[in-house]
Order: C-alpha cells, then sequence, then structure tokens
C-alpha cells in the first residue's frame, strides 16, 4: 500500500516550518527535508522529530534530490531570503539561477506529482517551473496569494465581529506591490461585502493596504516571515492530498496573459482542476492587467 510522501527541498526558516506545520496536520506518511546544507538539515529533522512524539504519527527524516521521485507532492522552498525593506523582485535573478538548478535536478518529474513553489518572487518562479518541467503546468502552482486573502479574512472578522470562515475575499494578481483585493466578489455570509452594515470603501482599502505591507513590515521587525507562509503551505499539501476541491487564489498559469499570478482555483489531487471565474468591475478588471503588465515587464 502506498503512504503519502512530501519532500520539501530548502531546510532555511520556510522550508522547516513548513515541514513543522505538516506535521501538527498529521496530513503525509512521509515528510523528507532536501538541502545543499546537509548538516543544516540534519539538525533541522533532529529537531522537528522531537516534536512526533507530542502531536504526530508522521515520519520524517532529512534526503536527497532522489527522494523527489515517488513524493507526491514536492514544495519547493529554495533561494534567497527577502532582506527588509526589500521588494521581492529584487530577488529575481539569484533565485532563478537556484530553482532553475533545482528543476533541472529533479527531472523528469513523476508523471503525478504535485509541485508547489514558495520561493519569491514566486509567480515568475512558478512561470520558471512550469517551463523547465515534464508535466502540465495545472500540475505547478504556486502559493500565491493566498496567505493575503486570508489576513484579509481575518481583519475582517475582528472588524465584522463574524468568523472569518463566514467571509470570503480573494486578493488576486501578482503576490507583490500589484496585488489588489476583488472587493466586488466579496461576501459575509451571503451578503456583499459592499453592502455589508458597517464597510466602507476606505475602510477595505485600507485593510487591502495593510496586508500588502504585512510581509515588509515582519521582515523589518524580526528579519523574515515563515508561520504564516508555513501554514498556507501545508493547508495547500491537505487540499491536494485529500483531493479536498477547495476553491482558493493561487499563483497559476493564465492563457490570457501567458503568466502566473494569482486567481481562485479548485484545488485538488491533480493540482488546479479548474479556474474559477470571478466577477470583476471595470476598476478591478484594470487591476489586473495592470499587475500582469508588471509582472510581464519582469519577465522580458
Amino acid at each position: 500500500m502506498k503512504t503519502s510522501k512530501i519532500a520539501i527541498i530548502g531546510a532555511g526558516a520556510v522550508g522547516a516550518t513548513t515541514a513543522y506545520a505538516i506535521l501538527m496536520r498529521n496530513i503525509a506518511a512521509e515528510i523528507v527535508l532536501i538541502d545543499i546544507n546537509t548538516i543544516r538539515c540534519a539538525g533541522e529533522v533532529l529537531d522537528l522529530s522531537d516534536a512526533l512524539a507530542f502531536y504526530s504519527s508522521s515520519d520524517i527524516r532529512n534526503g536527497t534530490i532522489a527522494d523527489t521521485k515517488d513524493a507526491d507532492i514536492i514544495v519547493i522552498a529554495a533561494g534567497v531570503a527577502q532582506k527588509p525593506d526589500q521588494p521581492r523582485t529584487e530577488l529575481i535573478e539569484k533565485n532563478k539561477e537556484i530553482i532553475t538548478s533545482v528543476m533541472k535536478s529533479i527531472s523528469p518529474l513523476n508523471p503525478d506529482t504535485i509541485v508547489i513553489m514558495v520561493t519569491n518572487p514566486v509567480d515568475i518562479m512558478t512561470l520558471l517551473a512550469q517551463t523547465l518541467s515534464n508535466i502540465p503546468h495545472n500540475q505547478i502552482f504556486g502559493s500565491g496569494t493566498m496567505l493575503d486573502s486570508q489576513r484579509v479574512n481575518i481583519m475582517l472578522s475582528k472588524k465584522l465581529f463574524v468568523s472569518e470562515r463566514s467571509i470570503t475575499t480573494y486578493i488576486l494578481g501578482e503576490h507583490g506591490d500589484t496585488q489588489f483585493p476583488a472587493w466586488s466578489s466579496a461576501y459575509v455570509g451571503c451578503t456583499p461585502l459592499l453592502e455589508y452594515p458597517g464597510v466602507t470603501k476606505n475602510e477595505l482599502d485600507a485593510i487591502a493596504e495593510s496586508v500588502r505591507n504585512k510581509a515588509y513590515e515582519i521582515i523589518k521587525c524580526k528579519g523574515a516571515t515563515f508561520f504564516g507562509i508555513a501554514a498556507c503551505v501545508a493547508a495547500l499539501c491537505e487540499y491536494v492530498l485529500f483531493d479536498k476541491h477547495m476553491i482558493v487564489p493561487v499563483s497559476t498559469y493564465i492563457d490570457e496573459f501567458k503568466l502566473c499570478m494569482s486567481m481562485p482555483v479548485v484545488l485538488g489531487r491533480r493540482g488546479i482542476e479548474r479556474r474559477i471565474a470571478i466577477r470583476l468591475n471595470d476598476e478591478e478588471g484594470k487591476l489586473l492587467e495592470k499587475s500582469a503588465d508588471a509582472l510581464k515587464s519582469l519577465i522580458m
């Protein structure tokens, strides 16, 4: 009987914390942590293994690239981390080298493998990984704006005194400075957010701005972000392994723009099962095009 296996490439703060988050959710029988720094990787595994007695029935070990060949999911978290006040786009050249090397080392991919890209700038790295892979685009996607969307839901939850599970909002486009909220398609329960009592457009725009800048704030305070994104990636792994068919905004290939950016998709065992059409007003449509143009300028 085949058991589920997740391979995580990159044992830095994000990769190691992602392994911990997956252990906490107890969603995979085997987790393998892989890093060029084998000593650091071994240390992370030794530390993570101490958590097994308290929380999980999974197994975790350090491994090599060969361990990706039979992995159900490969999480790529390798790369240079963002520095305080540094735009994600400044990481492009160095991280392109790293991701190119990673993709070549794990190719050819198992035809059933799902690849989740976490390395920033995630939209550009996701497109690069798709270009270098032998599997369909729907099986390689990036974490995108899923965390940003959840941040909005949590902030709205506190403001409206409604559970975040009853709030549906999507941050779309680039995971970065041109991302934007699709307020016209946001709901609180069955009520459109823009019609919900006590909500003003100015307040919503302030929330969106706060979310857009939150990563910069965290990095300025503590040097890196990893808890939130790790929990996000662990949730994505669960949606895939258990074929949840959850609708989430992740970085996916958009035919109209010939690039990757975040739009709502149905996520299941085959990766992105399909894109969900989302209603955008004229202003939001222009913001989507602006975000695509910003990404195109970085790719070309």
